[in-house]
């Protein structure tokens, strides 16, 4: 039954008529946009959505709520930016401490 199949479009495939120096030409004329395509689909908006978010680290201040990307959520006690650690305070009660890499925060929280 399979082989039925590919009997069928075997021919369709690999046909190729007495013009084969157009059929390379409308080939690539095809596949000449698929570069132009990445980059206007998938580059530049991952370069801009980098950009944000380095924006977003650069301006990281003290007091500034922020969830990581193991989804805790705290405040930043203090930022050292030669080591890149950044101190968040987790729980005010018992003075819950944590040091992560600034890498690490996702996102600043909107104080409401």
């Amino acid at each position: 039954m399979m082989s039925g199949l590919f009997d069928a479009i075997g021919p369709l495939l690999f046909a190729q008529d007495a013009g084969g120096q157009a059929n390379t030409w409308s080939t690539i004329l095809f596949f000449l946009p698929l570069p132009l395509l990445f980059y206007f689909m998938i580059y530049l908006p991952q370069k801009e959505q980098e950009k944000k978010r380095r924006t977003m680290i650069e301006a990281l201040k003290k007091n500034d709520r922020v969830v990581t990307a193991g989804g805790i959520y705290g405040a930043i006690v203090s930022i050292d930016s030669t080591t890149g650690q950044v101190v968040l305070r987790i729980d005010d009660e018992k003075g819950v401490r944590m040091k992560v890499d600034r890498g690490s925060i996702v996102r600043v929280v909107e104080s409401e």
